[in-house]
Order: C-alpha cells, then structure tokens, then sequence
C-alpha cells in the first residue's frame, strides 16, 4: 500500500507517534539485551499493583455462570447502578443508572461524548500539559484542539482559558488528578472555572461541556478531590476502573450524567447510539457482572503513596525540581537542561533510565516519569537518578 492511500492526518500523527510508546518498545529492547534488573523503566502509567481479592472473587464466579452474548448498548443495569451508587458516595449531584453508559476504558468515553456533542470544526480546550491521545480522540469526532497552558504550579489558568473561548467553543478537558503532573485540582480552582464557563455560554448563547476525566480519582494522597458538579451544570464525567481497581486491559469504563444536566435523556441517548456505532457496541460484559457483584468500588491508595513517597525522595536527594505529586501516579519534573528530549535520551543511553520528554504532552522544559513500578525498581535507581542529576549540575 502506498502512502498516498491512507489518510493523511493517521500519515502525519504516525511521524509523530506517542513518545510513551516509543520508550516502551525501547524499554523491551534494553531489557531484553541487558536484562530486566538493568533497566530503570518509568515510562509507561500500567497499574503494577493488582486488582483487590473482592474483584478476583467476584470475577471467578462470574466467569462459572457462563452467559457472553449482546447486552445493551448502555450496559447492564446493575453494574450502572453500582457505578451510580459509587458515584454519589463521591460527589454532589443526582445520580442515576438511567444517566450512566458504560463504556470501553475511559477512552472509549471520551471518543463517545466527542462524538455525540461535537460538529465539525467545533473547538475543545486542552489544558497544557496534556495526555497526548486527547487530541486523536478530538480530531477522530471532527472537533478542533485549542491548547490552553495551565500556572507554572499546573493550576488552571482563568484568564488563558478565557482567552481561549470563542464563539466555536464546545468543551474543555479536565483532567484531576492530572496526568502527567500528578497535581489536583483545588475545589477554589475548580469553582472558577465554572464561573467562567457560565458566563461564556450567556455570552455565546452555546453549551460548553467539562469533560470530566478522572481515572485516577481514587489514588489521591493529600487532599480531597474537587467536585465538579459543585461548580458547573454542564458536566460530563469519563472514568474507567483501570487505575484504581488495576484492570487497565480489561477496558472497563463509564459516563456519568447528573440527572439535573440540561437535556439529559437527549445526552444519554446520543451515548448510547454512539456507543454502538463507533462500534465498541458495549463495554465488556464479564467485567460489568463483575464490579456489579462487589460489595463496594473504593479501593486503599496506600500502596501506591508508598511508591510516590518514595520516588519523592529519591529525586528530591537527586535535586530535582517538581511539584509534589498529589494524585495518579506521576511525577513531571523539570529538566535540568532545556531541551528535554535530548536529557531523556542522555539518561536512557547512559543510565538506562527510561522517562517520557514534556514534548509527548505538548509543553517543553520537563519530562515525566511513572512511579507505578515495583518498590524494588524505584529504591534501584536512586543511584541511578543522582548520577544523573550531577552530570548536569
């Protein structure tokens, strides 16, 4: 096939392939010539700590009940009543299982509420830095990527965003606790920003929708979670269990409503048709009769606070400079040169330490690594990340 009969954009964002994925190949390479214990890989956000035994068990008996055929498109009925349920425990707002789709991943939700609220050519705001498949997952529903730069503490930014809507403006990704960051979002922050929206939607007389992406909510270490549904009426919340629960490849995940949203059957439907014809069709069904039959959804955070303690304090002896992680299980510091690729590189050749250059999340200066790696790899390295620090310095 030549390249001239493919789509030119898939041509272009093929040149431009993810870095995270890059490193991971890199990282099976490097491994495979010097042996796993040789290799500091902090590249890849794969949940290392494994699902709770409430999940295993209630999966194992699932499994013995057979039954694999089509459910509906929307999911069944009593895993969007468990995610409802959970949900409520955790924000404000009207929560029922009429308003829930369950979906593939958190990705598959997103592409799903893309496609239902976006015409062609409509703008959605990006908060730079950013996880870099949001705009494939814009530009593949016909929307426009406006990138808008977050503080230089990685808070949002009132007077860019403001800046940055226009009268094309159909919504804005929010994501806490932030990938590649790791910060979260305070509720004063949050609270702004739906000021402000309300009144760009007055001025505009358009919708703006907050895509709510949340898939590390669970994992928050220091503070409470912002509730958006305090701030802003126009919410659609995207979450999977991928982090939390560490299904990540099981590919299970939601879109949550407030029943007092504006239009909401008109939304819920509109995710529903798209679920089926962007041909996911319904999310896994094992997995919902799964989550379905567990007592509960929260999950102990512990495990991975003790890995972002610990990776604190490594570069933090290293001389680092970053803002401490809050949530997720990212650390995004500055690179202690200014071109941040060429320092990734310089550590994976000579250290072997795989980290993921700012440029993949569209900013420049910085380079993010993933503490959801075993504690014996994080504790390995520390000689490893002063090292290389000093050659630097």
């Amino acid at each position: 096939m030549r390249v001239a009969d493919l789509s030119k954009r898939i041509v272009a964002n093929l040149e431009n392939s993810s870095w995270i994925r890059k490193l991971f190949d890199e990282g099976n390479r490097l491994k495979k010539e010097f042996g796993e214990d040789q290799v500091f890989d902090f590249s890849l956000g794969n949940p290392v700590v494994e699902p709770p035994k409430s999940f295993t068990e209630a999966l194992r008996e699932e499994v013995k009940k057979g039954g694999h055929g089509y459910i509906p498109n929307q999911g069944l009925v009593e895993a969007r009543e468990k995610v409802a349920e959970f949900i409520s425990s955790r924000f404000s707002g009207n929560f029922s299982s009429k308003h829930i789709v369950m979906t593939v991943g958190a990705g598959g939700a997103l592409n799903v509420a893309l496609r239902s609220i976006l015409n062609e050519g409509e703008e959605v705001i990006v908060l730079a830095p950013y996880f870099a498949e949001y705009k494939a997952y814009i530009e593949n529903n016909g929307g426009k990527v406006v990138s808008c730069p977050l503080t230089e503490k990685f808070e949002i930014d009132i007077e860019a965003v403001k800046k940055a809507i226009t009268p094309k403006t159909k919504g804005l990704i929010l994501n806490t606790p932030h990938n590649p960051t790791g910060t979260a979002l305070t509720q004063e922050n949050v609270n702004e920003l739906g000021e402000l929206l309300k009144s760009c939607e007055k001025e505009n007389s358009q919708s703006i929708y907050v895509l709510f992406d949340e898939p590390y909510s669970q994992l928050i270490y220091d503070e409470e979670l912002a509730d958006p549904f305090k701030a802003y009426h126009n919410i659609i919340l995207a979450s999977s269990f991928s982090k939390d629960l560490g299904i990540a490849g099981e590919r299970l995940g939601y879109l949550v409503l407030d029943s007092n949203t504006p239009d909401v059957d008109l939304l819920t439907a509109a995710f529903v048709y798209c679920n089926r014809t962007l041909g996911f069709v319904n999310a896994p069904v094992l997995m919902q009769r799964a989550i379905a039959s567990m007592d509960n959804l929260k999950v102990d955070a512990s495990d991975y606070k003790k890995r972002r303690d610990l990776i604190v304090d490594i570069l933090q002896e290293a001389g680092f400079d970053f803002m401490m992680p809050k949530g997720g299980f990212f650390v995004f510091p500055k690179s202690p040169i200014e071109d941040e690729v060429a320092f990734c590189q310089h550590a994976a050749e000579k250290y072997k330490i795989l980290v993921v250059p700012s440029s993949g999340f569209g900013v420049k200066g910085y380079f993010r690594l993933s503490f959801s790696v075993s504690l014996d790899q994080i504790e390995r390295s520390r000689e490893a990340f002063i090292a290389l620090y000093k050659d630097f310095a």
